[in-house]
């Protein structure tokens, strides 16, 4: 293994494990929601709010995918990061221009995470091809 090899190799590892921790701080936070305030807000979630049920779904399918991701990178990074930005879109256009900065919140660590882990897998692929 040339030096170049091990430097990408060693980027690729480092780049795997930010995505693993930004994902598991993400969906811990979700989980924690669940565990703790969960069963008082989740059935009074509507379907006609795009911050209601809709949002939620999105969210475990971000958290779903960061955890698919560990084991299949292209199909869980593809997943958490278009349910980031449908997440985003969701806090966005449900209520207005005021939580920009909220949606940002909401779907900025999925995406970073998905987007780490698709850079990975390309990465890993690039590298097998080339070898």
């Amino acid at each position: 293994m040339t030096r170049i090899q091990r430097i990408g190799d060693t980027s690729t590892k480092t780049m795997r494990w930010i995505a693993r921790l930004l994902g598991l701080l993400a969906s811990a936070l979700f989980v924690f929601f669940l565990i703790c305030a969960g069963t008082k807000i989740c059935p009074q979630l509507s379907w006609s709010s795009p911050r209601g049920m809709p949002l939620f779904i999105v969210l475990a399918i971000a958290a779903a995918g960061v955890l698919i991701a560990w084991r299949w990178e292209l199909v869980g990074g593809a997943l958490a990061a278009v349910a980031a930005i449908a997440g985003s879109a969701l806090v966005y256009f449900g209520s207005g221009r005021t939580v920009f900065s909220t949606a940002l919140m909401i779907g900025l660590p999925f995406l970073i995470s998905g987007a780490l882990y698709l850079a990975c897998c390309w990465r890993t692929r690039t590298a097998e091809t080339l070898a």
